[in-house]
C-alpha cells in the first residue's frame, strides 16, 4: 500500500501535465511509464479503498514503520521463546534418559498418578 501511494504521488506530475498537454500523443510517447505507473498506483489505491485526493504518504509511512518496529520486537520475543523451548526439551529428553524412562513408561506413570487422585 505504501508503495503504491508513493508511486502515485510520484507520478501524479506527469498526469496532471498529461491532462493540460496539447499534443497528448506525443507528451504519453515521452513519459509513457510515469503515467502508466500512475494509473496502475491510482487503481490499486482505489481497490484498497483508499481515497486518492486526500492521500497523505507521511502517516502511511508512519504507520508502516510503527507496525515493522512492532513486528520486529514480536520477532524477537518468538525467536528467544524458541530458543527456550528447544533448551528444555533437550533437558527433559536428558532427564528422561538419567531416569531410564522411555515415552512409554511416561505415559503410564503419568496416568497412574492421575487415577490415585481424588476427583473433586
Amino acid at each position: 500500500m505504501l508503495k503504491y501511494a508513493e508511486q502515485y504521488k510520484t507520478n501524479r506530475i506527469y498526469h496532471i501535465s498529461y491532462q493540460k498537454s496539447k499534443d497528448k500523443d506525443r507528451y504519453f510517447r515521452q513519459h509513457e511509464t510515469e503515467l502508466i505507473l500512475h494509473d496502475g498506483a491510482e487503481n490499486m489505491l482505489k481497490r484498497l479503498g483508499i481515497d486518492t485526493k486526500n492521500l497523505d504518504v507521511e502517516k502511511f509511512r508512519s504507520d508502516y514503520n510503527v507496525l515493522y518496529s512492532k513486528k520486529e520486537t514480536l520477532r524477537k520475543t518468538y525467536q528467544s521463546t524458541e530458543k527456550d523451548i528447544t533448551t528444555l526439551t533437550r533437558k527433559l529428553d536428558n532427564l528422561n534418559r538419567y531416569l531410564d524412562r522411555t515415552p512409554m513408561q511416561q505415559e503410564i506413570t503419568g496416568k497412574k498418578h492421575d487415577k490415585n487422585r481424588p476427583t473433586l
